[in-house]
């Protein structure tokens, strides 16, 4: 008989042993959903309600204070149709007038104050993720991009693939299109505008966020059945941002050409540098006879080497650093044409800049070459 109890006994104290290990492990899972700070008291418990689609937060409330908890929209939101509305917190069973916000494409964070003995926090939503959905592959996701490479999209635009099991969020955006936020779970795909003709170089980008900790995320961006970008994650809460040309449709004309070597260098259409270039193209060149003269052949000569240039530049690091080192001279120089409104200000400043740029680039260095090469030959002399 004392064997029997004591057999028991040992069975219940290794079961206790064993529940004392898995209930820290539960409760510090839970905890990792959430990034709070709490002054005042202690958080003991977060525990999700889906059918109330509700937050419950025990504490420990030592004083006055607050607890301030960031709401991961992937577990828990409070929407309209697309808008954000307000969380309803409750606090023993009292609803809070109100309460401060901070709001993200990914996340809430909201700061709620309590009083001492305040033991029992409840946030109240309108969505819960608590179990996001899984899509079951059919297929690889190199068999559906393979796929997909197959089928014809229209001239001037590509298509965005995004592959996931999870929730994400993000935005695009091209030359020819304006900045898009865009969302969803699970796989998506998203035709746009994507066209670089005219010599015009177009570029695109996507930014998007994985916004669970869990699972995967990955972007290819296709045009003209090419895989032109792509990136993936699968940290937590990872982020996949590509960028690059677009392809063109027909071949480059010197007339309208785009800026390619600034382009290339700073690594945007809508860089400050290349916008400068464009508008005093635009404002000051393109506006009167002789600065649409000089445009003309400028653009004769530069589409035979620009590309190779800027092509060089996506290929190398250091030879965009050295591009962009060699740049900043001209582009300070160029601000100049900024002042020049009728023709022959143009013209006058025009050659000013000309003038300058040719004494930067050739004349001084010529002049340090020889200083150099003459010092170096007295000394040999001597």
């Amino acid at each position: 008989m004392k064997r029997v109890l004591k057999l028991v006994f040992t069975i219940v104290a290794v079961l206790v042993i064993m529940i004392g290990i898995m209930v820290p492990n539960v409760f510090a899972q839970q905890f990792e959903d959430f990034d709070y700070s709490i002054r005042g008291g202690e958080v003991l418990n977060f525990e999700l309600d889906s059918e109330n689609t509700s937050l419950l937060i025990s504490i420990d409330a030592r004083a006055r204070g607050e607890l301030v908890i960031t709401l991961p929209r992937a577990i828990i939101d409070a929407k309209i149709d697309s808008e954000d509305i307000d969380f309803e917190v409750f606090i023993r069973g009292m609803q809070l007038a109100s309460y401060e916000e901070t709001i993200t494409p990914y996340d809430r964070t909201i700061t709620i104050p309590f009083k001492r003995s305040n033991d029992e926090l409840s946030i109240v939503g309108t969505h819960m993720f608590s179990q996001p959905a899984v899509t079951i592959q059919t297929q690889s996701i190199e068999q559906t991009v393979q796929s997909k490479l197959n089928e014809k999209i229209p001239d001037g635009q590509a298509k965005l693939l995004i592959f996931s099991d999870t929730e994400w969020a993000g935005a695009f955006q091209s030359s020819n299109i304006e900045f898009t936020e865009i969302s969803g779970q699970n796989d998506d795909s998203i035709i746009f505008e994507c066209n670089s003709n005219l010599g015009r170089q177009s570029l695109f980008g996507a930014k998007i966020q994985k916004l669970t900790q869990d699972g995967y995320l990955e972007l290819f961006v296709i045009q003209n059945q090419k895989i032109i970008s792509q990136g993936s994650t699968e940290t937590n809460f990872g982020e996949v941002y590509i960028t690059d040309n677009c392809l063109s449709n027909s071949a480059p004309t010197p007339q309208g050409g785009g800026c390619l070597i600034a382009t290339a260098t700073y690594g945007s259409e809508f860089a400050p540098q290349v916008q400068q270039l464009r508008e005093i193209r635009d404002n000051q060149l393109m506006n009167t006879e002789s600065g649409s003269a000089f445009m003309s052949g400028f653009n004769e000569l530069y589409y035979t080497f620009s590309p190779t240039i800027a092509d060089m530049e996506r290929e190398s690091p250091m030879f965009k650093e050295a591009v962009k080192l060699g740049l900043t001279p001209m582009l300070s120089t160029l601000a100049i044409m900024e002042n020049a409104e009728t023709e022959s200000e143009v013209l006058g400043l025009g050659l000013s800049v000309i003038a300058l740029n040719l004494g930067m680039y050739i004349a001084a260095p010529a002049m340090m070459f020889y200083g150099i090469s003459k010092k170096v030959k007295s000394v040999k002399l001597s």
